[in-house]
């Protein structure tokens, strides 16, 4: 039963993570709305390498959830090893798969653009601005190994004073290097993605410093993760990493899709599809909660009480969301000035916009049970559920209604809602059946 003193115990997690996660998502809004004063092919362009360096960073994702799941099963079963050995871990995965990953990237960038983007406007300034996104792939992936830690070990608010400087140190960067402020060269879009990337290294540091202060007896970069503690962190992220992989490749060709129809249509869904992330930030960080409680519960040998954690923290979010939903529901129109300034491309994005915000709450059970799920260790289920749902309905369908069809974005986001409502059916039943209370990790 979602009781007051529950609400309590899951708000005290959730609240300094989405607090930390809302100020990143908020950050690429900023770069957004700036670089959208450089016209529909500069938003365009950004779209297209944010979800290609998406793609990318899936490698790295599972390293949070991972790490997070381990420390606080751990804690549950009051283990004497190390505190920090799965950080370390986390953190060696990290740079071993990140160093290797920005060479690639980089190198390759110019070729994978050209591919998809048809406007060879849209490519010249996406081809400098995705390529420097790339230069921060390492500290992305320490960052979140960082992340994981911190809520395993029940103190987010570490997280998110970390990320609310990084993230200002971000719009900082992004007013003086896109517009050439203060004797700055002016960037444009490249200059987005360069303070991006520096705020991302300092971030590390800063993480580094107050973990090596508070928790060098605990063993921080002092313990050596052996090799099956590292097999079991890339064990445990591999699904995450998997379903993250497929369903930013799935935006990718999304926005291709829809960059068929028209780059009107792909600066909409663009913002759209952004301002969903926005909505959904308290589900994100619910579900980090829900993974550090059930996780924990688990470990204490509390079955039935780590499914209830999963199932209140669900309650919470729809009914969080759904309030959070009712101004981009009720005033969708000045919601999308601040990132469009076409009023062609602002009218067909105010119905869907409207659906954005009030179906978000009923969504955001998607984000809790998957990230819980993963933590927990049954992430290949939820992975099946995901990679299905993409590449079995929503894509084929969104070509024929965008690219065959040639469809408004209203319809284009119809689409989008039926696959996501589809996908957050099939993965509240996996939670439901209860098949991750007998996974050991």
């Amino acid at each position: 039963m979602l009781t007051v003193e529950r609400v309590k115990i899951i708000s005290k997690l959730a609240f300094p993570i989405s607090i930390g996660i809302g100020s990143t998502l908020t950050m690429a809004l900023i770069d957004l709305a700036m670089v959208g004063k450089l016209g529909n092919r500069a938003t365009a362009a950004l779209g297209l390498s944010v979800f290609s360096y998406s793609l990318i960073l899936a490698s790295v994702v599972g390293i949070a959830p991972a790490v997070q799941g381990i420390v606080a099963r751990r804690r549950g079963e009051r283990s004497t090893e190390p505190g920090c050995l799965p950080l370390n871990g986390g953190l060696l995965t990290a740079v071993t798969v990140g160093i290797p990953l920005t060479i690639i990237c980089y190198l390759l960038t110019p070729s994978l653009f050209s591919l998809i983007s048809s406007d060879p406007e849209v490519t010249r300034i996406g081809v400098p601005f995705l390529r420097t996104l790339y230069l921060g792939i390492t500290a992305v992936a320490m960052n979140n190994a960082f992340r994981g830690y911190w809520a395993g070990v029940e103190q987010p608010k570490t997280y998110m004073v970390i990320a609310l400087f990084m993230n200002a140190l971000n719009v900082l960067g992004d007013y003086v290097l896109i517009f050439g402020r203060w004797g700055a060269p002016a960037l444009g879009a490249t200059g987005a993605a360069l303070s991006t990337a520096s705020s991302l290294y300092t971030g590390v540091i800063i993480n580094s410093v107050i973990a090596y202060l508070r928790f060098r007896k605990d063993g921080f970069l002092k313990a050596r993760p052996e090799r099956p503690l590292v097999v079991r962190i890339i064990k445990l992220g591999l699904p995450a990493t998997m379903q993250e992989f497929f369903f930013s490749a799935s935006y990718v060709l999304f926005f291709w899709m829809v960059g068929q129809v028209g780059t009107a249509e792909l600066a909409a869904v663009n913002v759209l599809v952004r301002v969903s992330l926005l909505l959904l930030i308290v589900a994100m960080s619910l579900g980090m909660a829900s993974a550090t409680l059930v996780s924990k519960t688990i470990g204490e040998g509390d079955l039935a009480g780590a499914a209830q954690w999963g199932w209140d923290t669900g309650k919470l979010g729809i009914i969080g969301i759904t309030l959070l939903g009712l101004p981009f529901f009720l005033f969708p129109q000045f919601v999308l000035s601040f990132f469009l300034s076409d009023p062609h491309t602002i009218s067909m994005a105010i119905l869907p916009m409207r659906l954005v915000g009030s179906m978000s709450g009923l969504g955001s059970l998607l984000y809790i049970f998957v990230y819980t799920l993963n933590s927990v260790g049954d992430g290949n289920r939820v992975a099946l559920v995901a990679l299905s749902t993409q590449w079995f309905f929503f894509l084929p369908v969104e070509w024929i209604v965008g690219p065959y069809l040639h469809q408004s974005v209203l319809q284009i986001w119809l689409v989008m809602m039926g696959y996501a409502a589809l996908t957050t059916i099939l993965v509240t039943a996996i939670w439901n059946n209860g098949r991750w209370k007998r996974i050991t990790i």
